[in-house]
């Protein structure tokens, strides 16, 4: 287990060097809502500059006032610009609350809306080679997201107890806001991460599939992972009609590549198809049959 904070602009210029003895890493706040220089927090270059000197693994959140999926571009965006030749250790996630009720005044979002704000911004960072995450509480986690949907992606919870409560799966528990720590001048909110996000990915050679056949639903979609280090090529897909694939993309996690297939309608019966795939000079094969 390992102990961090979360910062922004809110906690004013953080001591780091008080800090780095008390904590082992730290989660930064890049900004908030889309993609504008007026929402970068104003401290997060100097909190990035001052745990890269100091060597405080660090992780990025930026809060979400999405209201659409074009928001939800906007605001990968504007973590992804901020992140610009830059290499946190720990994850960026999307932070999804109404902490201040913008989005209640506005209407609110339904829970597919809200899902799928979270699901474009963890495509977005994972798509630009970092690993993603949603940050919830545990209100949210249960009747206002369909985590189902997000399971791919690492899940920070907020429940503010002596205990967890939620049932679902989560790598780090923020479990207060009222914190006091040498180096930060008031509150800060306090976190356990179970998950060492600093471990190196594993040596991979030769290519192996996680799986060589599998059952789905027309509909439904899995994610091939091809543990291989060159970017793989779909070199036969027999069924087309039966399945769609969809470019590698690499895992977040170093373990290779990612490969979406999805079954296509319509499903009268069991359907048969296979697809190769080829890199460093070795080629497998995964069967799926779409009932």
């Amino acid at each position: 287990m390992f102990k961090g904070i979360d910062v922004s602009n809110a906690n004013e210029r953080v001591d780091w060097d008080k800090l780095k003895s008390n904590i082992n890493y730290a989660i930064l706040r890049c900004g908030y809502g889309s993609d504008m220089v007026s929402q970068d927090d104003k401290q997060w270059a100097r909190n990035v500059a001052e745990c890269n000197r100091l060597g405080i693994p660090w992780g990025v959140y930026l809060y979400s006032y999405a209201m659409s999926t074009a928001d939800a571009e906007s605001e990968a965006a504007h973590a992804l610009r901020l992140l610009k030749g830059l290499k946190p250790a720990y994850p960026v996630y999307i932070d999804m609350e109404d902490a201040d009720g913008y989005k209640a005044k506005r209407g609110g979002i339904s829970k597919q809306m809200a899902t799928d704000i979270c699901r474009i911004f963890c495509e977005r960072i994972t798509a630009a080679g970092y690993t993603a995450g949603v940050y919830a509480n545990k209100d949210w986690a249960v009747n206002r997201l369909d985590m189902k949907q997000l399971s791919k992606w690492t899940f920070w919870l907020a429940q503010y107890n002596n205990k967890v409560t939620y049932a679902g799966k989560y790598d780090m528990w923020q479990y207060s806001s009222d914190g006091s720590i040498p180096g930060i001048t008031g509150r800060v909110d306090l976190n356990y991460c179970y998950k060492d996000f600093t471990a190196p990915a594993p040596t991979i050679t030769g290519l192996t599939l996680d799986t060589s056949s599998k059952d789905m639903a027309a509909g439904a979609k899995y994610t091939v992972l091809a543990k291989c280090l060159t970017e793989p090529v779909i070199s036969d897909v027999v069924g087309s009609d039966v399945i769609q694939v969809g470019k590698p993309y690499k895992d977040p996690k170093g373990r290779g590549w990612l490969i979406d297939v999805q079954g296509l309608p319509p499903a009268p019966k069991v359907r048969h198809a296979h697809i190769e795939v080829t890199a460093d000079g070795v080629t497998q094969q995964c069967n799926f049959n779409v009932l």
